[in-house]
């Protein structure tokens, strides 16, 4: 049923005072095109009592694409002074159009400079004039395209934009209700004759899909606003109940526990990583089939370690317990001649790592203070040591006088990758393997040769938490 003129503004003042959007002593940002929609929201908005009435401020774009723009451009510039209103207009030059995806284009220069004029006054609020037709044309383009279900929701009433909002005040009236509003009240608008072009699909959709859908149910526009709305609680409520849960899942340093994510049902494994992936994606949703190969990685017990390539920009980070989404890094570590240093006796020394050790004849006051001691019998022969970066072939020597290498270390310690790459080697002047130093040490132990002690402190090895 249509609204009447009065009940129209009676139900727009209550939708203002219930939801309290903003303070009388505010600047709010109108975007207002001289369409029908536009000038109703500016009628309505202007005519709010006193107390409820924010500071308003009239955004109007000249897009010039059509000859009628000056004309729109020069009413609303008339139409503000007659009425005591800010104005601010924008002037898309036709230089700036491009050949391909001008509407598109169109919308991105309008959005911005909303965004410039909300910053000028320090608005955190804008208003468009999206009714519910609009709305029941997006649900029906996007049920064409096939988008995602937390696409089709449709638009929303409120949503972030820039450092404030975007509102839709008018989304729940049908475009008639606003052409009589208009009509009655006197209310000058212009037609934009680009809204007639069928090559648009919007338009197609507006002109000839809608109203067949309205022979077959007069009430299908508001059945799908309804539609929508519901759609809306739903997501609302499953992202909820999703943040409480990738909550639980989460470690320290951004890192999650995948014992806890593979235990989950692979419908909430799906909806996790789409979660965690819209950063990386800029808000847009991810692959499904992406999604659905990570799933498996992460489930793939055979392989405790895996680099997943996201984008140029990110990878997903498996490794035994754990995984994170990581950001490319450009500081690589080099692994020529110029990491290799001799040690001095009794001086701290700083692996690449992060660990502080120090070689050292003297005696040990508060071995509680160190992480690691390690206790080596040594020859003069054995002197300089040096250190350098690991190799997987280095090989410890045990108690049993067997060797294990390098790699058996890095594994049976659940060692992650990255620090595999920048692990570093203390070993004699003949080369003989002392320690891979935070990792395992060599038994070298005589009664002939002087005792020296590796003590080690500082950090905590990511690969011994788990020990």
């Amino acid at each position: 049923m249509m609204q009447s003129g009065k009940t129209l503004c009676e139900n727009f003042f209550n939708l203002i005072d219930k939801n309290h959007w903003w303070n009388n002593d505010e600047y709010v940002v109108i975007g207002v095109s001289a369409g029908v929609d536009s000038m109703c929201l500016l009628y309505l908005m202007k005519s709010l009592p006193m107390d409820l009435r924010p500071k308003i401020v009239v955004a109007h774009v000249n897009h010039k694409l059509r000859s009628q723009s000056e004309i729109e451009e020069q009413y609303i510039n008339h139409y503000c002074m007659q009425n005591d209103l800010n104005v601010e207009i924008g002037i898309w030059p036709k230089s700036d159009h491009p050949t391909n995806g001008i509407e598109n284009a169109a919308r991105n220069f309008r959005y911005d400079f909303f965004k410039k004029v909300m910053k000028k006054y320090n608005a955190k609020m804008l208003l468009t004039a999206h009714h519910l037709n609009d709305q029941a044309e997006t649900i029906i383009m996007k049920l064409i395209r096939g988008s995602y279900i937390k696409q089709i929701s449709g638009i929303n009433r409120i949503r972030k934009f820039n450092d404030g909002f975007l509102l839709r005040p008018l989304l729940d009236l049908k475009k008639a209700s606003l052409k009589r509003f208009a009509i009655d009240n006197n209310i000058k608008w212009f037609e934009d004759e680009t809204n007639q072009e069928l090559d648009v699909q919007r338009n197609r959709i507006r002109h000839q899909i809608l109203p067949m859908m309205e022979k077959e149910n007069p009430k299908v526009v508001e059945h799908l606003g309804a539609f929508s709305k519901q759609l809306n609680q739903l997501l609302g409520t499953n992202k909820e109940l999703l943040l409480k849960l990738i909550k639980n899942l989460k470690l320290k340093n951004d890192k999650y526990n995948l014992e806890k994510f593979t235990n989950q049902s692979d419908n909430i494994q799906f909806e996790i990583l789409e979660e965690l992936l819209n950063p990386v994606n800029n808000s847009s949703l991810a692959n499904q089939d992406t999604i659905l190969e990570i799933i498996y990685l992460l489930n793939n017990r055979q392989k405790p370690q895996v680099r997943f390539k996201l984008n140029n920009n990110y990878y997903l980070d498996k490794s035994y317990n754990e995984f994170s989404i990581q950001k490319y890094k450009n500081n690589f570590i080099s692994l020529s001649k110029k990491d290799e240093f001799v040690v001095t006796l009794n001086q701290w020394f700083s692996t690449l790592n992060g660990e502080l050790f120090m070689i050292t004849d003297q005696e040990i006051k508060h071995p509680e203070k160190y992480q690691r001691i390690s206790q080596f019998n040594l020859s003069k022969e054995d002197f300089p040591l040096s250190v350098r970066m690991t190799k997987t072939s280095d090989k410890i020597t045990l108690k049993n006088g067997g060797h294990q290498s390098a790699k058996r270390v890095f594994i049976n310690k659940k060692i992650p990758n990255k620090l595999r790459k920048t692990a570093q080697t203390l070993v004699s002047s003949n080369n003989a393997v002392l320690s891979i130093i935070g990792y395992s040490e060599s038994t070298i132990l005589n009664s002939v040769n002087k005792r020296y002690n590796l003590i080690i402190k500082q950090k905590l090895l990511e690969g011994e938490r788990n020990e």
